[in-house]
């Protein structure tokens, strides 16, 4: 039974997957600029630099070639991707997507950021309805009804804000530590903290912690997990923008960042998986038992 529990999960993260895809070529061929139409060579990355930038090189060579061969290496990826998925053990193919979807969701909400100046609610609006999704895609397949995965979350949610609190004040200039006013943070919010002073953006991260963990006991298991995964990857977000924006480290950074989160994840999950399938044991058992007296 937990086989095939695991074997569903997979297919639901293969079809959210293969769904991100497609919504990131949409964004991406949506906030190109208006010259990429005729001169294919302009376009920009989801950074908002151009595709040859040596800046965080990446590869974008069928972007450079046009919307058609853009669409044909996006359909190439996708077919790959979903053939590895089908391919691999449950376990690593579960992996594999939610990694997948995990980079999908760092850059297509760097696009609204980059391309529509939206500032971070822009990115956090676009966080939520993809955790949305990935709620909807999981909950149904593994249940959690004691809540145990979702308090695991929760572990990871205070990781990723405690990471991506700890990069803010690493990054913040020596300038900041004699002068809270000399801030280097684009969140207003984090920023208004920053500036009172770094204990006071300790107590903020604590908050962002404790608040949503607290909350999604206290809501209804889906909206729960919602809250939760949201803020799990807002974390993811807000620490790798300083891997890549501010300490160069390439678009690797992110995703090794990610696939490393994707594991954790995968785990609580088929821990999940696994203790249905001893509480049905068990429950059977007893039954036996049951009748036997």
């Amino acid at each position: 039974m937990a086989q095939i529990a695991e074997l569903q999960l997979a297919k639901r993260l293969l079809w959210t997957m293969i769904v991100l895809i497609a919504a990131g070529a949409v964004l991406t061929l949506t906030a190109q600029p208006s010259s990429f139409w005729s001169s294919p060579t302009t376009a920009i990355r989801f950074d908002g630099l151009p595709i040859h930038s040596s800046t965080n090189p990446m590869f974008d060579f069928f972007l450079g070639h046009g919307w058609p061969a853009y669409l044909v290496g996006v359909a190439l990826y996708g077919v790959i991707i979903f053939l590895v998925a089908r391919v691999l053990p449950e376990t690593l193919a579960m992996v594999t997507e939610v990694a997948v979807i995990l980079g999908l969701c760092y850059t297509q909400s760097n696009w609204i950021v980059v391309r529509w100046h939206t500032g971070t609610g822009g990115a956090l609006f676009y966080i939520a309805g993809v955790s949305i999704v990935l709620t909807k895609a999981i909950l149904p397949v593994i249940k959690d009804r004691k809540g145990e995965v979702l308090r695991w979350l929760c572990w990871l949610l205070a990781l990723t804000t405690t990471v991506d609190g700890t990069f803010t004040l690493i990054g913040q200039p020596a300038s900041y530590w004699r002068n809270p006013l000399m801030v280097h943070e684009a969140n207003p919010l984090a920023k208004f903290f920053l500036e009172t002073g770094w204990w006071a953006y300790a107590a903020y991260i604590a908050a962002l912690i404790a608040i949503p963990s607290l909350l999604s006991m206290r809501v209804s298991r889906s909206t729960g997990w919602m809250i939760v995964l949201g803020a799990t990857l807002g974390g993811l977000f807000g620490g790798s923008n300083w891997l890549f924006y501010e300490w160069r480290l390439g678009l690797q950074s992110p995703l090794l960042y990610g696939t490393i989160l994707s594991f954790m994840i995968v785990w609580a999950l088929k821990s999940s998986v696994a203790t249905r399938r001893v509480e049905r044991s068990t429950g059977a058992f007893e039954k036996c038992q049951l009748r036997q007296c």
